[in-house]
């Protein structure tokens, strides 16, 4: 199917009375393609829409242009250019406004505003209660152990009182990050945690025990306070990640076909359940667990494209369009639909602001020519 904007400029051409023969089968495919197409290929052939648009344009006065050009210039072969470029400037001007006014329409009217996702998570508490966290709300709070959260900003402190260090036992509270949303964690040991949309993470209020462990499922970013006697683990489905001091890139989804652990610095000690032993990371390294036949492998990479989410930017590098509209639907609570199996392998080169309307992302990834989007009850269709 020919480009929005080819649509559009032979729509412009209709208007005018000059479409040829080609170009009227084009329009009529498009117009065949769904009731949108043609609900919105009547609305802009209104009359009285068409005929502001034309007196705008007719209302460039060519021949004062030309007398103003003939008083400054003399020269014979100026004249005859000038006065073709006017002719041809006529026959372009209007066209090509109408086409650019079309597309520019077209696109605002099939993506309606979508924000990006914001600070936003469900705390749980030892027990049981349940609070809403949200970053404008600030609020301290005092767990039956003697532990002291506060919440401000975006951002859910622990902090070690006597009492909690004197507990005999560790309490857990979880963590649920949904679509749409995305929070900060700093630890009781200062080990500080950013987390994605649909994430959860459980933790110990206070690490009282031989080693700090929490469990995570979905993405997180880990930056771990360094405490050589007591070894901080994170552990996931299907793998388990031992440090000492340390800042890495966690992402288990349960829908997603491998997990990723990327090493910004330090060391970190890479397990899984099917026999694997201890593997060790570097920094610049990243381990991908392939869920399916529990292969691992190891590989340098460029660690920015796996930690840009926590730094506000999406950066995708020849990645498919499935893996690329997964990170997206999250952030974005969208629904995605693919016309064909074939589109989801296609793959996408870009940098983008992850806070950043929805619609501009698409117009970004549209310019490409790569892919074609529809919106409609609330579904992105790729095509």
């Amino acid at each position: 199917m020919e480009s929005a904007f080819e649509i559009a400029k032979i729509i412009a051409r209709y208007q005018q009375g000059i479409i040829t023969p080609p170009e009227k089968t084009i329009l009529e495919e498009w117009l065949n393609e769904s009731a949108e197409n043609r609900e919105f290929f009547e609305r802009i052939c209104n009359k009285g829409r068409i005929e502001n648009g034309v007196a705008r344009y007719s209302r460039i006065d060519t021949e004062k242009e030309y007398q103003q050009f003939i008083r400054k210039y003399r020269s014979r072969n100026s004249l005859s250019n000038y006065r073709r470029l006017l002719k041809y400037a006529a026959l372009l001007i209007l066209p090509l406004a109408i086409a650019a006014t079309l597309l520019f329409t077209n696109f605002k009217r099939e993506i309606p505003l979508i924000p990006p996702g914001f600070s936003r998570a469900t705390l749980i508490l030892a027990d049981g209660r349940s609070i809403e966290l949200k970053q404008d709300s600030a609020y301290v709070i005092n767990e039956s152990e003697g532990s002291l959260l506060t919440n401000a900003n975006g951002l859910i402190t622990y902090s070690k009182t006597e009492e909690s260090a004197r507990a005999k036992k560790n309490l857990y509270n979880r963590i649920f990050v949904p679509r749409n949303g995305e929070y900060q964690l700093l630890l009781e040991d200062g080990t500080k945690v950013w987390i994605n949309s649909e994430t959860e993470i459980e933790y110990p209020v206070s690490f009282n025990e031989k080693v700090r462990s929490v469990r995570l499922r979905g993405e997180a970013y880990f930056e771990v306070a360094r405490n050589p006697d007591k070894p901080f683990i994170v552990e996931l489905d299907d793998a388990k990640i031992e440090v000492l001091g340390t800042s890495f890139n966690v992402r288990a989804y349960k829908d997603d076909i491998s997990l990723t652990t990327t090493l910004v610095e330090g060391e970190v000690s890479f397990s899984s359940g099917t026999g694997n032993g201890n593997l060790l990371l570097a920094p610049g390294e990243q381990f991908e667990l392939d869920k399916a036949t529990g292969t691992v492998t190891k590989r340098s990479v460029d660690v920015s494209l796996y930690t840009a989410w926590k730094d506000g930017r999406f950066a995708f590098r020849n990645q498919r369009l499935e893996d690329i509209f997964n990170t997206l639907s999250r952030w974005y609570n969208v629904q995605v639909v693919y016309q064909s199996e074939d589109i989801k392998e296609k793959r996408f080169t870009g940098d983008l602001k992850r806070y950043d309307d929805f619609s501009k992302i698409l117009e970004i990834m549209g310019s490409s020519d790569l892919i074609k989007f529809d919106f409609r009850d609330d579904k992105v269709f790729v095509k």
